[in-house]
């Protein structure tokens, strides 16, 4: 009767540690908890490593939206036709070809003031038949000195779905604006359709 006694709570005091133990891991199962590299820079963990931007800071690891110091907002709009033409938003340009629209279209872009170097077109969808170039200006931003930046096509949450095909074109491309081709940091995209763009590496 008195090993009865001892037995009970002894068995119940198990039983509780049991229970302890089997919550340990609070990780759902089958759910990576690590941060997606796809996400933009500000979300992401910085790296234990030594890699360092242009600045001698640490930099984040794997693909990233560059950190920013915030511009102050811009936004243009513009009716652009089959003519070709340009359009100017804050430090960025987006240069339509001639014969890239059929139509006149009413074209928005704005440079929201972020830690994101980022432009976003409107109407949204808009698809041009001929290739128009992008150029998005980084001199606001910090890149790490062994990347090279890119254009992200980016949600509205900024998690990036593709990047741009890059366009070498020299200081002297007769495609790229007048006045504004030196003197800057910049990255230039192949554009086939409207969406949101940020500077990526």
């Amino acid at each position: 009767m008195i090993v009865r006694r001892f037995l009970i709570p002894l068995g119940l005091l198990a039983g509780a540690a049991a229970l302890v133990l089997s919550c340990r891991d609070a990780t759902p199962v089958g759910v990576d908890a690590r941060t997606s590299v796809l996400l933009a820079g500000r979300h992401a963990q910085p790296p234990a490593g030594d890699d360092r931007d242009d600045d001698g800071d640490e930099i984040e690891d794997g693909d990233s939206l560059v950190s920013c110091r915030p511009l102050p907002y811009d936004s243009v709009t513009r009716t652009i036709g089959p003519e070709g033409g340009e359009l100017e938003v804050g430090r960025n340009w987006l240069v339509i070809p001639q014969g890239a629209l059929r139509d006149p279209v009413s074209i928005t872009a704005v440079a929201p003031s972020d830690t994101v170097a980022m432009v976003r077109f409107r109407p949204e969808g808009l698809r041009f038949l001929s290739t128009a170039l992008l150029v998005l200006t980084y001199d606001n931003c910090r890149i790490p000195r062994p990347a090279t930046p890119r254009i992200a096509l980016v949600t509205d949450s900024y998690r990036v779905i593709e990047f741009l095909t890059s366009e070498a074109a020299s200081p002297s491309d007769h495609r790229l604006p007048k006045g504004h081709q030196e003197g800057h940091r910049r990255v230039i995209g192949e554009l086939h359709h409207f969406s949101n763009y940020a500077v990526a590496w």
